[in-house]
C-alpha cells in the first residue's frame, strides 16, 4: 500500500521549459498533487536531449550517453517502460583519420588517490546534486588547477571527451568546476552499481528524446509553441503573459536560464547582475550523409579538442547505425562558412560529406566564470530559490549533463513543495497531447 502524506494545500505552479529540469522538476510537483502547466518556445518537448528520425531511425541531437552514475535516469526509463541499449563504442581519431590511443595515465600514475584524497578534503560533495557546494574550491582555471595540484594527466584522460561533449576547450578560462563535475559524472573515478543490466554507457532505444515525450505525455498540461511575453510576479501569485494567453499560478519555475527569460521577466537588480555573468558556448550539431569515414563508433577529433584555434571545425561526430551514411557532427561556433569547414574536415578524415540534413545551434553550458565564482555567483542563484515566488533548474545551477539537471530538479522541487495532504507517492496521469517529434 502506498504511503499518503500530510502536507498544506495544493500550489499551482508554471513551469517555464520542457528540457529535462523542467519535465523532472513538473514530474515531481504533480505526483506531489500540485498543479502544473508547462510552458514550451519549441514545437516539442526535450530542450537539448532533442531526437530527429531519418528513414524511420533516431539520431540523438544533443545529450544521450548514460553513464553507471545516470542512477536517476535508470529508475526514470523503468518508470516510464522504455528500453535502453549500449552506446557506441568510443575511438579517438586524429584529423587525418589516424587512430589516437587515449590516455588513461590518471588511472594508473598516482594522480587519482591524489585527487581522492583532494576532493575528500575540499570538495567533498561534488557528486552531489548542484554546484554551489563546491565551487569555491574550484574556482581557478582548470589547467591552473591541475598543475597546482600535479593532476596534469587528468586532462590528458578525459580533456578530449569533455571538450568533443561541448564544455569548451581547456586552454579557455574554465573554472574546474565544470571539469571536475563532468569528470566525477563518467563514472571512471569510482566504481558504481549496473544500470538497467549494463556494464557500462547505456543510451534509449529509439532515441532520448523519447524518454521526454514520455514524461511529457504523463503530465496534465503541456503546452507547446508557446512564447512568454512577460512574467510578472507579486504578492498574490504569478501572472505568466504569452502569445497564446495568461497562465496564472502561485508560483514560477524556471527551466531556462535567467539571461533567456530577462527580456520578459519582472527582474530585480540582483536577478539583472547574475544574468548579466552568465557565459555560454556556441555549440552546433550538423546531421548529414557521409561515405568513406571510420564507421560504427562515437569519434572523437583529438587534433580539434586540444585548442581554442580549432573553433568551428569538428570535434566530434557519431555513427549509430552501420549500414546508413546519415552521421550527427558536432562543433563549436557559428561560423558562415560552417558546411565548408566541415566538408573540409570529412575530406581531411578521408570521406566525402554528402547532403546535410539538420543543423541545430545550441547556447550550450550556461556557467560563471571564475572570479564570479570566487565571489559567490552559485550561493546567490541559491539565494534566489523561492524568491518572488520563483524557483531556478536547469543547467546553470546543476551543470550541462541530463543526469545533474534532473537530480536537481527533483530534489528542489521535493524540498519546496511538500505532497499535498491525502496525495500518493505515485500518481497516474492522464496523457496530455504533445507534438510530434520532428522528422526529416
Amino acid at each position: 500500500m502506498q504511503e499518503l502524506r500530510d502536507t498544506a494545500g495544493p500550489r499551482t505552479v508554471a513551469v517555464v521549459g520542457a528540457g529535462p529540469g523542467g519535465l523532472a522538476a513538473a514530474r515531481e510537483l504533480e505526483r506531489a498533487g500540485h498543479r502544473v502547466t508547462v510552458l514550451e518556445e519549441q514545437a516539442t518537448v526535450a530542450g537539448k536531449c532533442q531526437s530527429v528520425h531519418v528513414d524511420g531511425r533516431a539520431y540523438d541531437l544533443g545529450g544521450h550517453i548514460c553513464t553507471n552514475r545516470y542512477e536517476r535516469i535508470a529508475r526514470l526509463l523503468t518508470e516510464t517502460g522504455l528500453e535502453t541499449e549500449r552506446t557506441s563504442r568510443y575511438r579517438v581519431l586524429d584529423t587525418d583519420g589516424r587512430a589516437v590511443r587515449q590516455s588513461m595515465e590518471f588511472l594508473r600514475d598516482g594522480a587519482l588517490q591524489r585527487y581522492r584524497a583532494l576532493r575528500e578534503r575540499e570538495f567533498p560533495r561534488i557528486a552531489e546534486p548542484g554546484l554551489a557546494h563546491s565551487a569555491p574550491a574550484l574556482a581557478a582555471p582548470v589547467t591552473e588547477w591541475l598543475a597546482e595540484h600535479e593532476l596534469t594527466s587528468m586532462a590528458d584522460s578525459f580533456g578530449t571527451g569533455y571538450t568533443a561533449a561541448g564544455y569548451g576547450h581547456l586552454d579557455e578560462d574554465i573554472p574546474a568546476l565544470y571539469f571536475v563535475k563532468y569528470v566525477e559524472m563518467t563514472g571512471l573515478l569510482d566504481p558504481g552499481p549496473e544500470l538497467r543490466g549494463h556494464p557500462g554507457d547505456f543510451t534509449v532505444m529509439g532515441g532520448f528524446g523519447s524518454l521526454w515525450r514520455r514524461v511529457a505525455e504523463e503530465l496534465k498540461d503541456v503546452r507547446c509553441g508557446v512564447r512568454v511575453t512577460s512574467v510578472v510576479r507579486g504578492a498574490d501569485g504569478v501572472r505568466v503573459c504569452t502569445d497564446s494567453g495568461p497562465v496564472e499560478a502561485d508560483d514560477l519555475v524556471l527551466a531556462v536560464t535567467p539571461d533567456r527569460i530577462l527580456p520578459a521577466l519582472d527582474a530585480t537588480a540582483e536577478e539583472r547582475d547574475l544574468a548579466a555573468r552568465i557565459r555560454s558556448n556556441a555549440y552546433r550539431t550538423t546531421l548529414a550523409d557521409a561515405s568513406g569515414l571510420p564507421e560504427d563508433a562515437f569519434y572523437f577529433l583529438a587534433g580539434h579538442t586540444a585548442s581554442r584555434a580549432s573553433a568551428g571545425h569538428c570535434v566530434s561526430y557519431h555513427h549509430r547505425y552501420p549500414d546508413s551514411d546519415t552521421r550527427t557532427f558536432y562543433s563549436y561556433g557559428r561560423p558562415d562558412d560552417a558546411t565548408a569547414l566541415l566538408r573540409g574536415d570529412v575530406t581531411a578524415l578521408g570521406g566525402r560529406l554528402g547532403e546535410v540534413r539538420l543543423r541545430r545551434e545550441w547556447a550550450f553550458m550556461p556557467h560563471f566564470g571564475g572570479d564570479d565564482l570566487r565571489d559567490g555567483a552559485l550561493d546567490r542563484l541559491d539565494a534566489l530559490q523561492g524568491r518572488n515566488r520563483t524557483f531556478h533548474v536547469g543547467a546553470l545551477p546543476a551543470f550541462e549533463l541530463v543526469e545533474c539537471a534532473v537530480a536537481h530538479a527533483q530534489d528542489l522541487a521535493r524540498r519546496h513543495f511538500p505532497p499535498v495532504r491525502g496525495t500518493l507517492t505515485r500518481q497516474d496521469h492522464r496523457p496530455a497531447t504533445i507534438e510530434e517529434e520532428p522528422q526529416t
